[in-house]
């Protein structure tokens, strides 16, 4: 039987590294939204590398925590949150919510102490722990059942790890950042002593107390002054770095259990932050289905075709082209619709990989000639998106010099007029913000060529 691994993510540290990684985004709102993506690519990163069955995201709470009524100053000299990661915060605990995966929050505690408490929980009972952070301080957790591996980093910290980078082992570490202090942190440690000093009085000594017990017979020495100077200072540190492993927190692997993706809210989120890539790897959108879709092949085919087209209410119109450049294209074939159940693709120049003409198709000018009386009824609503390029594509005098008249409605025009702001006008995008999936060409046509 198979250990249980449970993944914990420290939430907060990755909200920061993320701001600071990615450039300034925001989405056509205003909204910042850079920190939101970064961190929802470092969670999609842990969930499709490492698929973990169990996982939860720790946060350090808004308020001050246990620590400030040990030493008032703890994290005095950090700067207030940047103005444009504020309104990112709640985004970014949706996204997660999103997912489906477990937070953990406590108003007295930050998201370290969640994660030791968690971590010795979990392995009292059984289970393996991977830490998911960059915090040196969540190193003196590492032992032969807690990893941490940091994503941005792509590193894997284990015991062996941890003794090759500080010199000292992990259940050592506490003792030595006791010594050497903390500036992010404003823990004032033993001035002067830095990590080399430290680990050669840790890896000497054992521990800060064994340090301590024979302080007064070292030669004398400035670093002999400074840590009697500063006993007090260093035995205060080791309380601030060490981390609370009491809280309650779920002791069990089934707590953290990863569930599916809440999909709906996951789409409004992505398409609120226009996370427009995201949003069509992340969110699965309903396809349509194809089955009254038809082929038209043949004269009697098309002639029923125009019968529909012309007792309709409106008819959506695309072309098939050889080029992009609407006023070089040649028609490949025309694809149109008067309901999401009843649409038909016209195929007349599908060729094979030699050139060749592909047989099952009409001649251009026998569908233009019967599709002239509809798409230029003037009373006939015609639909399109980027409308005008087929607009120009038919009116080519080389496609038929067909021209598209009756009221025109463009969907690209309409988007743009809706949210004038937004990144992308492409039909594929639009649809998938509103669960739909676009039919490829190839589908529509039975993968003619």
């Amino acid at each position: 039987m198979s250990v249980p691994e449970v993944y914990l993510v420290d939430g907060s540290a990755y909200i920061y590294r993320a701001y600071h990684a990615i450039r300034p985004l925001s989405n056509s709102a205003g909204l910042p939204t850079h920190a939101v993506y970064g961190f929802t690519t470092i969670l999609r990163r842990i969930l499709r590398e490492k698929q973990p069955q169990w996982l939860a995201v720790a946060w350090d709470t808004k308020g001050p925590v246990f620590r400030h009524k040990l030493y008032r100053d703890y994290k005095a000299n950090r700067p207030p949150m940047p103005e444009d990661l504020v309104p990112q915060i709640p985004y970014i605990h949706k996204m997660v919510d999103a997912y489906n995966i477990i937070s953990m929050e406590h108003n007295d505690q930050e998201a370290d102490d969640l994660i030791a408490s968690a971590a010795r929980r979990l392995v009292e009972n059984g289970c393996r722990v991977v830490i998911v952070s960059g915090d040196k301080d969540l190193l003196q957790l590492v032992s032969d059942k807690v990893t941490l591996w940091d994503p941005m980093n792509d590193k894997l910290m284990d015991i062996q790890g941890v003794e090759e980078k500080y010199g000292v082992r992990p259940q050592q570490l506490l003792d030595y950042l006791a010594l050497t202090g903390d500036s992010a942190d404003n823990i004032p440690g033993v001035p002067g002593v830095g990590p080399k000093t430290a680990q050669k009085l840790i890896a000497q000594y054992g521990s800060l107390e064994g340090l301590y017990e024979v302080v007064d017979g070292l030669k004398k020495s400035k670093m002999k002054e400074r840590l009697i100077q500063h006993r007090d200072d260093a035995f205060l540190s080791r309380e601030l770095v060490r981390l609370c492993e009491d809280n309650e927190v779920p002791a069990q692997p089934e707590a953290y259990a990863v569930a599916e993706a809440d999909n709906a809210s996951l789409r409004e989120l992505l398409t609120e932050l226009e996370f427009t890539s995201l949003l069509a790897s992340e969110v699965p959108a309903r396809k349509i289905e194809t089955d009254t879709f038809s082929l038209i092949q043949t004269r009697s085919a098309l002639e029923e075709l125009v019968q529909v087209l012309a007792g309709a209410e409106y008819v959506v119109v695309d072309t098939e082209t050889s080029s992009l450049e609407a006023s070089k294209a040649d028609i490949v074939g025309i694809s149109l619709c008067v309901a999401t159940d009843a649409a038909w693709y016209v195929p007349c120049g599908h060729c094979n990989d030699e050139g060749i003409l592909l047989s099952g198709q009409l001649d251009k000018d026998i569908i233009i000639s019967a599709l002239r009386p509809v798409l230029e009824n003037s009373t006939l609503p015609k639909i399109g998106h980027n409308l005008k390029y087929d607009w120009t594509v038919l009116a080519n005098p080389e496609n038929g010099g067909l021209v598209l008249q009756g009221p025109l409605y463009d969907t690209m025009i309409g988007g743009w007029l809706l949210e004038p702001g937004r990144r992308s006008y492409k039909l594929d995008d639009l649809c998938r913000e509103v669960n739909l999936e676009m039919t490829s060409s190839g589908d529509e046509r039975g993968e003619r060529r």
